[in-house]
């Protein structure tokens, strides 16, 4: 009997909230009772451009936007959307000035089937600032690295500077307009057209500023490395009696890119002459590299170390110092067992500087020439081929500096018997 009262109560609450259902969807479509709800609807500023004659800009544009109290039947009350409505303020039709400015908002279209219940007294509030204009430099930076053997060599742009145009702290924090360039495995000339960015101090973003022009045409040229030796320029003598041992550029060889026709004559850079009249012991010192016009310097400041060894004893007349050019074959050291090397390359020709005696004594028996394989796994790799000389001798350049090395296994001869 409880089981059955307690079913009946469950059936009974059910059926109220059916009839509850049925009662509200009657109300809602049928009766349709009025209804108020408020609802926010963007605004359209129209007429900036009035601003600038009055050398004025808006400082934050931020979509406008206000909110409308509107009423009518619930059923177009909750089914008017936002985009139903076209609201404006006109800046033209007002008088403007620095700092915060209302601006009467106009319906211009609303849904007929509603009223608006506060369209009387809308405002917007508008941040204005004095418009600054300046030019500032441009920035373009390079972004990867172009394929092995090539360099990519100072962009060239359509213009340098460019004017930047706003409110006038946003323009005073601006110190250059910014770019980048994409050369990543470049082989020729990189062709483009950048968006500026304008930047303060910091490489922080200014926003809410005019960059004119923008984009702007880019060219990054891309030029094939080459290497070339060192060339030490001497001038003076010592006046002390004393001769130069030795001078040595460390290092010895740099990389240089460029234009191919420019790139193509160049076969050596010169240092800055060496007044031997100023030097009066052995030492290091630093000089500079003469690089001609049109010629880029790649992972490399402009200097060269110069090692100076200095012989005190020599007499005069005996001081002299040649040069010496050696063809030597190279040597493959520490080859680990049951493995063969190929070289790209079986000689190097090198070039020697010391006392005149010291060089005619010089020749291959009294020269080292060799590649290291201790470290080489099988494959083809890249190694430097090392010149040990005398001492009194300085290796002045040579040719190549490095070479490719092929490492194989030995492959085992298989014999078969009758």
């Amino acid at each position: 009997m409880e089981r059955k009262n307690k079913r009946n109560q469950i059936l009974v609450k059910i059926c109220c909230v059916i009839a509850s259902f049925i009662l509200w969807l009657y109300i809602f479509n049928v009766e349709d009772p009025m209804r108020e709800r408020k609802i926010v609807v963007p605004v359209t500023i129209v007429n900036k451009d009035a601003l600038a004659q009055s050398k004025l800009v808006q400082v934050d544009n931020q979509p406008a936007s206000i909110s409308l109290l509107i009423k009518g039947n619930a059923s177009n009350v909750y089914s008017v959307k936002p985009s139903d409505f076209k609201l404006q303020s006109d800046l033209n039709a007002y008088v403007m000035k620095k700092g915060e400015n209302n601006i009467p908002v106009e319906i211009k279209k609303s849904p007929d089937s509603i009223s608006i219940l506060n369209n009387e007294n809308l405002w917007i509030k508008v941040q204005l600032d004095e418009l600054k204009q300046k030019n500032v430099p441009v920035r373009i930076g390079v972004l990867g690295k172009p394929k092995e053997g090539y360099y990519a060599l100072d962009p060239v742009l359509s213009t340098d500077k460019v004017e930047i145009s706003g409110a006038q702290d946003a323009v005073n924090s601006v110190k250059y307009a910014a770019a980048a360039c994409d050369v990543k495995y470049a082989t020729n000339d990189v062709n483009t057209f950048v968006k500026l960015q304008a930047q303060d101090s910091f490489g922080n973003v200014v926003k809410d500023v005019t960059i004119n022009p923008s984009p702007i045409k880019v060219t990054v040229p891309i030029g094939k490395v080459k290497t070339v030796p060192v060339n030490v320029k001497i001038q003076g003598n010592m006046g002390n009696g004393s001769v130069p041992n030795s001078i040595v550029s460390n290092p010895d060889k740099v990389d240089v890119s460029g234009d191919e026709d420019v790139i193509k004559k160049i076969s050596s850079l010169d240092t800055e002459p060496v007044d031997l009249s100023k030097i009066g012991s052995s030492g290091s010192i630093e000089v500079k590299l003469v690089v001609p016009k049109g010629v880029k310097l790649v992972n490399n400041s402009g200097k060269v170390e110069l090692n100076i060894n200095i012989n005190n004893d020599a007499a005069a007349s005996s001081d002299k110092s040649g040069q010496k050019t050696i063809n030597l074959n190279i040597q493959v050291r520490n080859l680990n067992t049951g493995y063969t090397a190929s070289l790209g390359s079986n000689s190097v020709s090198a070039v020697f500087n010391g006392p005149t005696n010291n060089i005619n004594s010089l020749n291959r028996n009294n020269i080292s020439c060799f590649v290291d394989a201790s470290s080489l796994s099988e494959g083809t790799h890249t190694v430097n081929v090392v010149v040990s000389m005398p001492q009194g001798v300085s290796l002045v350049s040579q040719d190549p500096q490095k070479i490719s090395i092929e490492i194989k296994k030995k492959t085992s001869e298989v014999q078969n018997g009758n």
